[in-house]
């Protein structure tokens, strides 16, 4: 299984990743096959080597307290095996497998998910303790400094629950504006705390510090102040004397420390109390050092976790769209030449649900993927893809790059690809847009490039409102050709401010179309090749890509499963290539996107939001 240790002190390069044994369970405990696994601040700071003196740290160690994931099965698991669960540790959270000990095990409710668990399990207890002590009463003057952070939106939330008027203290726009999401009557950045005008009953510092300080200045006589945060490498430099003077009530760290009973029961509470979580980043589990650079920069707002898993839409057996499903698996590692992207948004095209169904005859060998296009994030990199060994063309692959490409199984969160099949997402487009254009403009290009464009030439495109025709007639147009293009009457209006000269489907087409063809592009398969040959007197001047049978005329069809266009190759045509998204759905609701596809009767493309679900 793999950890990652802290190998030094230092910055977050001496985090590596490394193959361990298998974890075996001791007396009194289960092994828990990590799903999640939360990354704190303070691990940031222990890892630098600071408060080792009061800690004892000291490397090679494996940092993690906080786990959420599945009981492994085995004889001493008993009632445990195969229910989720969360579990604090003392250390050793950043791996694949854990030993925990039963007492220190809480049960997952199936309404929350195992990275959200994995989120709150530390900073719910935390925010629970510190509300049951301030005992606030509606409309209390509250501030939360670090509101942006983690454990400062769950009191954020908790607070303005219980009726407080609250202020968050937080440095940065997106920051700022999570906690007004989650209640905060206002916001503020932290030079206005020195400014003196604001009164508190209750502070919650949770960064000490300057910041600290000047929030206990604002703490009215009678009110409290909770000191409990370091996130500036030191507590509020508050002294009891002058709390005593002004009569302001003193609570340190003491609050957010815990017996394991104590916490235990927290722990519980959290995951019933319907707290929101905030996940600023989730990266896979070899990506710890990316997590703990970005809490060193203060970029993440809210919560960082570790991943092991992520979903993917597969199915078993051929069928309807019900066969489709959300399985849990294993985060993939790149190989040599391959990058891993993090998924965003991938298409569906009527291909895939055809392959479902078994119309190509293709076998099932264990669950089976769905989905061919995809747009994402580039997040691991492979042996040879950035190195001496790398393909000329293979510069430009970063960690971070945005891009969209080919894969079977796009439907995912993560996927392994090739260079060749992958290009820079294009600028101004989202990835929900980016998504919905290799395959189209591939095949568009594909097709195309066997009929041979000539400028000035008329071009007849069947099917021109869906993706492939929509792309087509694009890359058509850029290249002096006259469009005209089939498609149901509520789409005339769009396809007309593309250039395309629309016609309707059915009886008559031939004196509607009323001009000379030159050439056909068949995207339909609505048995309109014989036609199409005799709009254009010759079968080589017609290629299908949606009728197998259009040999039978003499006409060419094309399948992307036969020398498929490398997608760096149209790189151009996909940056200047746009489609409407006719619908967009979670990933959880794949098979209704499947379902949509095969109803047909849409402008553009149907992409599902890898993001949509995924708690924030």
């Amino acid at each position: 299984m793999n950890i990652v240790e802290v190998t030094r002190f230092g910055g977050p390069e001496v985090l590596r990743v490394r193959q361990s044994s298998p974890v075996t369970a001791g007396p009194g405990e289960v092994v828990i096959e990590v799903r999640a696994a939360d990354v704190l601040s303070i691990e940031v700071q222990l890892r630098t080597g600071w408060g080792r003196e009061w800690f004892g740290t000291q490397p090679p160690y494996v940092p993690g307290t906080a786990v959420a994931g599945v009981v492994r099965p085995a004889p001493e698991a008993g009632s445990w095996e195969g229910r989720r669960v969360a579990a604090l540790l003392p250390g050793g959270g950043y791996a694949e497998q854990v030993a925990a000990p039963l007492s220190a095990l809480v049960e997952v409710p199936d309404h929350v998910s195992l990275i959200s668990a994995a989120a709150l399990l530390q900073v719910g207890p935390a925010a629970l303790s510190l509300l049951d002590a301030a005992e606030l009463k509606p409309g209390a003057r509250v501030l939360v400094t670090g509101a942006g952070g983690a454990l400062g939106l769950v009191l954020v939330e908790l607070a303005a629950r219980a009726g407080a008027r609250v202020v968050g203290a937080a440095r940065g726009p997106a920051k700022r504006a999570r906690a007004l999401s989650l209640g905060a009557s206002s916001v503020v950045d932290y030079p206005a705390l020195a400014s003196g005008d604001l009164e508190f009953d209750v502070v919650f510092d949770g960064v000490g510090g300057r910041v600290g300080a000047d929030a206990f200045a604002l703490t009215v006589p009678g009110g409290v102040f909770f000191g409990y945060g370091v996130l500036s490498g030191e507590f509020a430099a508050v002294g009891p004397d002058e709390a005593e003077r002004r009569g302001v009530r003193l609570v340190g760290i003491e609050q957010v420390q815990f017996t394991p009973e104590a916490l235990h029961r927290l722990a519980e509470r959290t995951l019933t109390a319907g707290i929101t979580p905030t996940i600023g980043l989730a990266v896979p589990l070899d990506q710890a050092h990316r997590a703990h650079a970005a809490l060193e920069a203060r970029d993440v707002v809210g919560k960082a976790v570790l991943v092991t898993h992520g979903r993917a839409v597969r199915y078993s057996e051929h069928g309807g769209a019900e066969v489709l499903r959300v399985d849990e698996v294993p985060i993939p590692v790149p190989g040599p030449g391959q990058v891993r992207v993090a998924v965003r948004a991938a298409g569906v095209n009527a291909v895939d649900w055809k392959i479902r169904g078994g119309a190509f005859g293709i076998p099932l060998d264990g669950p089976t993927g769905t989905g061919l296009e995809f747009s994402g994030v580039i997040d691991a990199i492979g042996p040879g893809v950035d190195g001496p060994d790398a393909g000329p063309d293979a510069g430009w692959l970063r960690v971070g790059q945005g891009v969209v490409g080919r894969h079977s199984g796009a439907l995912a969160d993560y996927v392994l690809a090739v260079p060749d099949d992958l290009v820079a997402k294009p600028d101004g487009h989202t990835h929900v847009e980016a998504a919905a254009l290799p395959v189209a403009v591939e095949t568009a290009a594909r097709a195309l490039a066997l009929l041979g464009l000539e400028e000035g030439r008329t071009l007849l495109i069947h099917a021109v409102a869906g993706g492939v025709g929509l792309a087509a007639a694009q890359l058509a147009i850029r290249a002096g050709l006259r469009v005209v293009g089939t498609a149901s009457e509520p789409h005339h209006p769009y396809l007309k401010g593309l250039g395309v000269h629309p016609v309707t489907y059915g009886d008559g087409l031939e004196e509607r179309i009323g001009e000379p063809v030159d050439l056909v592009l068949d995207a339909s398969g609505r048995d309109v090749v014989a036609l199409s040959v005799r709009l254009t007197g010759d079968p080589d001047k017609v290629v299908s890509i949606a009728d197998p049978g259009a040999g039978s005329h003499g006409v060419r069809f094309s399948s992307g499963s036969s020398s498929p266009i490398k997608l760096r190759d149209i790189s151009g045509e996909i940056a200047a290539t746009r489609l409407p998204i006719a619908a967009e759905f979670p990933l959880e609701q794949a098979a209704d996107a499947h379902r949509l596809s095969e109803h047909g009767h849409f402008l553009g493309k149907i992409v599902v939001n890898a993001e949509a679900n995924v708690p924030r």
